[in-house]
């Protein structure tokens, strides 16, 4: 069986000519693709479309999405998440907030919201976000398609992100042991900047789509014991609920969570500019009073005990 390893990103293919050349010379036989990265939403990305086109005697597609189906395709869900099923060591002096800092976003590769989200909180609330940003501005890192997208989200985040776009890389920590191979490494002097903030604001790799995936994105919060705030796929925080995972809608709205792309990315900048409004002794009450829900989930992560059927919600 022939097979192919699709490259894309939530909504658009990479390697789509190649896989044209590979679908055009294999039909009528039985075929493999492979999806990478691991979980994006087959139908939001267009594949089922392109498959369409073409006479195979069998299709099986590899994916770790839980939530991809097919009535015709055969869908091979392969489980076991790496990042959840990998246990860390946290230094517990880590788990603490020392109130010098509100949010922290720590990211790597540009995408639309982690621009827009990022320049947001540079521009506005600089003094109380640590803005941890290694995208460079070369052409093979800062993708034009990605700031087309963020257009369509918010024009007026074209501005606040474009002044972002003139200082990065923006880096706290000159040591950035972060790869897209290894994912991230808790030796990192950046895992120290946790002590200072309360809330990390995470944007998900799988962000469109019938998609779920938590990565070390989700993962790192829940380890260094912070609340979090994700871009994400729709009705992502229901599915960790599925998991048995606690987030946060006792202390803020999570209304966002029954939206994606545009809808999505305007309440996270609206909830943003709230919890900004917020006194310190609101926050650090807020913080003591959620210290049961981040100690389950530190607890459901370390001892495994998280569920793993996850339920489609239409």
């Amino acid at each position: 069986m022939k097979e192919f390893r699709i490259g894309a990103t939530s909504d658009k293919l990479w390697n789509k000519i190649e896989l044209l050349d590979f679908l055009s010379k294999n039909q009528f036989l039985s075929i493999a693709i492979r999806m990478s990265p691991e979980a994006i939403c087959l139908k939001n990305l267009g594949l089922y479309d392109i498959l369409d086109c073409f006479n195979f005697e069998k299709v099986n597609i590899f994916t770790e999405n839980p939530l991809e189906s097919h009535s015709h395709y055969n869908i091979i869900i392969q489980k076991d998440n790496p990042w959840l099923k990998k246990r860390e060591k946290i230094n517990k002096d880590l788990h603490i907030w020392n109130t010098k800092k509100l949010f922290f976003c720590l990211f790597g590769r540009p995408t639309a919201a982690r621009l827009g989200i990022a320049g947001h909180l540079y521009k506005n609330f600089k003094s109380i976000a640590h803005v941890h940003f290694s995208a460079k501005t070369d052409a093979d890192n800062l993708i034009q398609f990605e700031l087309d997208k963020l257009l369509s989200y918010d024009t007026a985040s074209i501005a606040t992100s474009g002044e972002m776009i003139n200082q990065l890389p923006l880096l706290l920590s000159p040591s950035d042991y972060y790869t897209p191979v290894n994912g991230y490494y808790y030796s990192d002097p950046l895992t120290d900047f946790y002590q200072d903030t309360l809330i990390d604001i995470v944007v998900e790799s799988h962000v469109a789509g019938n998609t779920f995936y938590p990565t070390e994105k989700t993962t790192r919060p829940i380890w260094l014991k912070k609340p979090f705030i994700v871009f994400a796929s729709r009705n992502y925080l229901d599915y960790l609920h599925q998991m048995g995972f606690h987030t946060f809608c006792k202390y803020w709205s999570e209304d966002y969570d029954g939206y994606e792309g545009r809808d999505r990315y305007i309440k996270i900048l609206q909830l943003i500019d709230d919890l900004a409004k917020k006194s310190q002794c609101e926050l650090e009450r807020m913080y003591q009073d959620m210290q049961t829900e981040l100690e389950h989930n530190y607890s459901l992560l370390y001892n495994q005990s998280y569920q793993t059927n996850i339920s489609y919600i239409p």
